[in-house]
């Protein structure tokens, strides 16, 4: 089965959401569909855009005119320096990344839970959750 990225980040969405109303849905057969669901099925999505961002941070980043080494705004290297045009240009470049990754159809490994252990669910919330965990 596949589905979008953006529709992983979506029911993911939903289930924090549950988790907040409430948090012993995490001790449940519900919660632990979800996490292996998740385990199986985003890391390596969200690990491929991390460091592709990663990439734009250091392609726009400030750097020394005769070493070439990069400019940081602290003494722990955290954090790079950037003109205005190189921030708006990272900005814009994430921004791309972050449309490109939602568009794009994953092959997903669902872990189903049976109607008796999931918890109250809106019609909207079971569409979403739908293939994945239902």
């Amino acid at each position: 089965m596949k589905k979008l990225f953006l529709e992983i980040k979506e029911a993911d969405q939903v289930v924090a959401q549950l988790y907040a109303k409430t948090p012993k849905l995490r001790d449940t057969k519900f919660g632990y569909a979800w996490k292996r669901f998740m385990d199986k099925n985003y890391p390596l999505l969200a690990t491929e855009i991390n460091d592709r961002m990663t990439d734009n941070r250091i392609e726009f980043a400030l750097t020394d005119p005769t070493t070439k080494e990069l400019l940081y705004t602290d003494s722990k290297n955290n954090n790079f320096k950037y003109s205005k045009e190189g921030m708006k240009s990272l900005l814009d470049a994430n921004r791309k990344l972050v449309k490109e990754y939602d568009a794009k159809e994953v092959e997903i490994i669902p872990f189903i839970v049976k109607k008796a252990d999931l918890p109250e669910l809106t019609e909207e919330e079971k569409e979403i959750l739908t293939g994945l965990v239902i």
